[in-house]
């Protein structure tokens, strides 16, 4: 009888906090997966612009928002922090430099550098566990 009872509530606790939830413990795990929909995501609305400024703003903002909501999709036991360059193609120079405090074992970050004939796009994400 009290292994039909722990397994009823090991069963309801996959079911309240979701398989998704126990699924990645780590953002290790998901790295490889976030980089490449991330990348995937970001060319494609790339693909067919230029670069204009008067746009630059609300095409960051709206990739941003795009990236969050693919991430979600991804893993509910993290919360993420998404940035979003975009650079006009030129001579100039740029350097970024991220840092967060946080638990190495299960937290994480991954960047990503797309680009098209105009411009360059990099995205930096955290994702910390909560």
């Amino acid at each position: 009888m009290t292994e039909y009872i722990f397994l009823l509530f090991a069963i309801l606790e996959l079911t309240i906090y979701g398989y998704n939830n126990m699924q990645h413990e780590s953002f290790a795990v998901l790295k490889e997966d976030v980089a490449t929909a991330v990348n995937k995501l970001v060319n494609s609305f790339l693909s067919n612009k230029e670069y204009n400024q008067d746009e630059v703003q609300n095409w960051t903002a709206s990739l941003s928002e795009d990236i969050v909501k693919t991430l979600k999709t991804m893993s509910t036991n993290f919360k993420f922090c998404v940035s979003c360059v975009i650079l006009q193609k030129g001579d100039a120079g740029m350097h970024i430099s991220t840092t967060c405090y946080w638990d190495s074992n299960v937290d994480g970050s991954v960047a990503i550098k797309c680009e098209n004939n105009s411009m360059y796009c990099i995205v930096n994400i955290f994702g910390v566990s909560f």
